[in-house]
C-alpha cells in the first residue's frame, strides 16, 4: 500500500521554506528563544494540541492568514487570505472524520476550520503543514502547483504526486483524514508509539537512529514525513543540514513554536482538560445549564440580559441558592437555544432579573409559556437589584455571611458571585469608591445581621472607609490580589482551605457571561471557578490548579473566549 505523505524537505528541494522561515516567525505568546537542542524527536507535539478540534475559530484562522501576508497583502486570488472555492459534501468516514458539508465559494479559513471540526485535527497543525510543505501562508501569489499539492498529500518521495488528490480542499481534507487515521483504534502506518528506527534522509546511507516515539501525534508526523532532522539540521535550525539533511519535521516544529508557542505543551500531568465548545454566551449559558441540571423539572430558572452585566452580577448566587440555572436572554428575544433549554427544564417558576430596560415586558409575558409563575426582580439601579436578589435568597434573615463587591466593574463581583453561590449566601454590590455606604445599603446589611462579611477586591475597588463601616456590622475580612486573576484564585483558596474542589472551571476574565452562568455550575458541583487570562494561563491560576490536585479542568466557552493555549496550560509569563 502506498503511503500518502508529504514531500520531505531535503537539501536539494529546500526551496523557499527555510529561506523565509526565520523572517516569518511571529510569536503569539511569550516564549524563550529555541535552539536545535530543544527539539525532541520522540515528542514533537502533544496529543492534546494535535487532536484539538476547537484550536481556532474560523475568524481566528482568517485573521492569522491575513497577518502572514501583511503588510503587502494578497497579490492573486490563490493567496490563502483571499482564496475561495466550491467544496463538495463528504460523508462521515468510519471513526476517522465526521461529515463535511460542502458549500459555495468557501474561504481557505472556512475549509480549514470545517476540516478541523470534522476530522479532529487542529487548525494550527493544518496551517503549519501548509507552510512547511508549500510555503502557502506567506505566499502572496502562490503558483498553481503550490495550490494543487498544498499539503503534499499523495506525494511520496519516490514517485510523482497522485493526481486524484489534487486541489486545496482535497489536500487539506485528505491530509487531516490521514493524520487522524494513524491514531484510530485499528492503527495504520509504519510508525507507532514505541522504539522505532527513523532515518535522517530518504538515502539510507545517511543513517538514522532509534527514537522512542512517545505519543500518537508524533507517530502521525513520522508517518506523514518519515525522517528526523540530523545533527547538522538542528545545529543550523533555519538553514540546511547538508546533503543528508531532511527538514520537514524540524520545520513543522519550528514554525509551530514561532507562531503558537511550544507544541509539546500537553496540559498538566494527570489532569484532563475539556471545553464547553460553544459559539456565544447564550449557547454557553444553556450548555452550563445542561451540565448542572441534567434532569427536569427544576424548581426555578433565573433569566438575565446577556448585553450588560450590572443587573445580572448577583443573580448567579441567587440561582445557586434556590437550585436552578441562570440563562441569558438576547435583548427583546429568546434565542432558539434558550427556548429549547427552557422547554427541557420545565421550571416551576421563572425569575427575571432587571427592569424593563434590561429585559422588556414583552419577554416577561412570553415566558408564561414555559412556567406558571414568572416574576421580575428589579430596582432603580444595580445596587437595589442586588439587595432585592439577596432577599429572594434569604427572605427571613439573618444570614451567616454576606459577600460584598463593587458594582462599578464585574471581575471582583464574578468571584464574589461564585463564592456566594457555593456557600449559598447573598452578595451585595456597593459603590465601592465612596468613602462610606449609602443609607439603603447600610440599613439592608443591618437587617441581614450577618455573622461574617467578606469583601472581594482591593481598596481601589472597595474603599477603606466602606470597609471600616462594614466592620461595625460584623467580623469583616478582605480577599485581595494584584489583579483579577489573583483575586479569583485567592478567593478559591479561601473557599477550599479545608477541602479540595472536585474540578476546576475556567472562564475568561475579560467578559462576564460565562463566569456568571458558570457560578451556578461550580456551586452545584463543589468545584472551583477561576477567571482566566483569555490567551494563556496566569501563573496564579496555574498554581491554584496544581495545588488543588484536581484531575479535571473544564473551559467554559469556545476559543474566542479562551484560546487554545489556555487549554494547553501555557503559562503567560
Amino acid at each position: 500500500m502506498q503511503h500518502h505523505r508529504g514531500r520531505t524537505r531535503i537539501v536539494g528541494a529546500l526551496s523557499v521554506v527555510v529561506a523565509t522561515l526565520a523572517a516569518t516567525l511571529v510569536p503569539t505568546v511569550a516564549a524563550n528563544a529555541i535552539t536545535g537542542a530543544d527539539f525532541d524527536p520522540g515528542h514533537i507535539i502533544s496529543d492534546l494540541q494535535f487532536y484539538d478540534n476547537a484550536a481556532m475559530s474560523e475568524a481566528e484562522i482568517q485573521s492569522f492568514l491575513e497577518a502572514r501576508v501583511a503588510p503587502t497583502g494578497c497579490v492573486t486570488s490563490n493567496c490563502l487570505a483571499a482564496f475561495k472555492m466550491d467544496t463538495f459534501t463528504r460523508a462521515a468516514d468510519r471513526n476517522i472524520c465526521t461529515e463535511y458539508t460542502g458549500g459555495s465559494q468557501e474561504s481557505a479559513a472556512r475549509i480549514i476550520y470545517k476540516v478541523q471540526r470534522a476530522c479532529g485535527i487542529s487548525a494550527r497543525v493544518l496551517l503549519v503543514t501548509l507552510q512547511k510543505e508549500q510555503s502557502l501562508l506567506t505566499a502572496t501569489a502562490p503558483t498553481s502547483w503550490q495550490m494543487t499539492a498544498s499539503m503534499g498529500y499523495g506525494c511520496p518521495d519516490t514517485a510523482p504526486c497522485d493526481a486524484q488528490f489534487y486541489g486545496f480542499y482535497n489536500q487539506v481534507y485528505k491530509a487531516a483524514w490521514q493524520f487522524k487515521r494513524y491514531s484510530t483504534p485499528d492503527p495504520w502506518g509504519t510508525y507507532q508509539p514505541g522504539n522505532r528506527y527513523i532515518q535522517y534522509n530518504p538515502n539510507p546511507d545517511c543513517g538514522g537512529s532509534w527514537v522512542n516515539i512517545r505519543n500518537n501525534a508524533t507517530a502521525a508526523l513520522y508517518n506523514y514525513t518519515p525522517y528526523q532532522p540530523n545533527a547538522a539540521s538542528l545545529a543550523n535550525l533555519y538553514g540546511s543540514g547538508g546533503s543528508c539533511g531532511a527538514h520537514g519535521n524540524r520545520n513543522f516544529w519550528t514554525y509551530y513554536h514561532g507562531w503558537f508557542g511550544d507544541p509539546e505543551y500537553g496540559g498538566l500531568p494527570g489532569v484532563t482538560v475539556t471545553r464547553f465548545d460553544v459559539a456565544n454566551r447564550y449557547e454557553s449559558s444553556t450548555r452550563i445549564s445542561q451540565e448542572a441540571f441534567p434532569s427536569a423539572p427544576v424548581p426555578v430558572v433565573y433569566l438575565a440580559t446577556g448585553h450588560n452585566y450590572p443587573d445580572a452580577l448577583t443573580a448567579g448566587a441567587a440561582a445557586a441558592r434556590q437550585g436552578g440555572p441562570l440563562l441569558l436572554i438576547d435583548g427583546a428575544s429568546i434565542r432558539p437555544v434558550v427556548d429549547a433549554e427552557l422547554k427541557r427544564l420545565r421550571p416551576q417558576r421563572i425569575v427575571v432579573v432587571g427592569g424593563p430596560e434590561s429585559v422588556p415586558e414583552s419577554v416577561v409575558q412570553a415566558l408564561s409559556a414555559y412556567s406558571p409563575s414568572v416574576t421580575r426582580v428589579g430596582g432603580a439601579d444595580r445596587y437595589e437589584v442586588s439587595r432585592s436578589l439577596a432577599l429572594t435568597m434569604n427572605p427571613q434573615g439573618p444570614v451567616n455571611e454576606v459577600f460584598v463587591a463593587t458594582g462599578s466593574n464585574y471581575p471582583d463581583a464574578l468571584g464574589a458571585g461564585m463564592a456566594a453561590g457555593y456557600r449559598k449566601v447573598p452578595i451585595v454590590l456597593v459603590p465601592g469608591t465612596d468613602t462610606a455606604l449609602d443609607a439603603a445599603t447600610a440599613d439592608f446589611i443591618r437587617r441581614l445581621a450577618p455573622q461574617k462579611i467578606t469583601i472581594v477586591g482591593g481598596p481601589v475597588s472597595v474603599s477603606p472607609g466602606v470597609e471600616a463601616q462594614l466592620k461595625t456590622f460584623a467580623a469583616t475580612t478582605r480577599v485581595n490580589g494584584a489583579n483579577r486573576y489573583e483575586v479569583s484564585t485567592n478567593l478559591a483558596r479561601n473557599l477550599y482551605a479545608t477541602q479540595r474542589p472536585t474540578t476546576v472551571y475556567l472562564a475568561t476574565g475579560l467578559t462576564y457571561p460565562d463566569a456568571l452562568a458558570g457560578s451556578v455550575l461550580a456551586a452545584r458541583k463543589s468545584a472551583a471557578l477561576l477567571v482566566s487570562h483569555p490567551y494563556c494561563i496566569h501563573p496564579s491560576t496555574l498554581s491554584a490548579i496544581t495545588d488543588f490536585k484536581v484531575n479535571s479542568v473544564t473551559l467554559l466557552g469556545g476559543p474566542v473566549s479562551l484560546a487554545a493555549n489556555v487549554k494547553y496550560m501555557v503559562r503567560c509569563w
